[in-house]
């Protein structure tokens, strides 16, 4: 079964990409570092805010600065976004030294199933997986106690999509088909999705011409229906989806005759 492509956008678009994943977090890391002073500032010097609530800031940086680099990157960004995003974050969290962060280093790893530490397997068999992971180490000193401490980020869309048809008059037939979306293994909503099946080796649009209906359950889970007309046994299709995170998923999958 031939796989349908997403189209990409111009290298102009990519690049908007790449710079509005740096802004966001550019945008993290200072908020983080204006809490952690002006919590300094409000104490004369005595940081009220306990230093695991501040490690639980910056990983929450580091986590959004991952979920962004993911979005883009699965909207037809580079894989070095990722990379690029957490070395600007490390940079600007360094600056925090004089408010006890000494440093923050990640890897992302590559590997057989890894790249720059993203992974995009989309596929022909009702799955697909949308991924971005980096291992971290954090080193505090200068407060009321030293801390080190590693601690990995794995952001992962995963996107599920099985279904059958039934015939009706002549070449016509009904779809029907289940998507479930999840993010890090819980089911999660979707911001958006889209359609289409192939027909003759062409992969046309799903719409309201094809009498779609989808039913959200509300939890993930999506219930859809449309008629097509092809000619061949199977009817395969192709499901878009993108998550509440804006993170990009694609799964292919085959439906047979009930």
């Amino acid at each position: 079964m031939r796989t349908a492509k997403k189209a990409l956008r111009k290298n102009s678009s990519g690049q908007l990409l790449i710079i509005a994943a740096l802004a966001i977090a550019v945008l993290i890391s200072s908020t983080t570092m204006y809490v952690f002073d002006l919590s300094k500032n409000n104490t004369g010097g005595a940081y009220d805010q306990p230093i695991n609530t501040f490690i639980m800031s910056l990983k929450l940086s580091a986590r959004n600065a991952v979920i962004s680099s993911l979005a883009n990157i699965s909207n037809g960004g580079e894989r070095t976004v990722l990379e690029a995003n957490l070395n600007s974050l490390s940079r600007l969290l360094s600056n925090l030294h004089q408010s006890g962060l000494s440093s923050m280093s990640f890897t992302a790893p590559n590997d057989s199933s890894y790249v720059s530490g993203t992974r995009l397997s989309w596929d022909t068999s009702g799955s697909g997986l949308s991924s971005a992971y980096a291992n971290f180490t954090l080193a505090i000193y200068g407060l009321t106690e030293q801390v080190s401490t590693e601690y990995v980020i794995n952001v992962t869309t995963t996107l599920a999509v099985n279904g059958s048809y039934k015939e009706l008059v002549g070449d016509q037939k009904l779809v029907n088909l289940t998507i479930d979306l999840f993010n890090e293994g819980e089911h999660a909503l979707a911001r958006n999705m889209t359609l289409y099946y192939e027909n003759l080796g062409t992969w046309t649009l799903v719409d309201s011409s094809n009498s779609l209906s989808i039913v959200d359950e509300g939890n993930g889970t999506y219930d859809l229906s449309f008629s097509v007309d092809v000619f061949s046994s199977s009817v395969n299709v192709s499901a878009n989806v993108h998550d509440l995170r804006g993170v990009f998923v694609q799964a292919n999958t085959t439906c047979l005759a009930t």
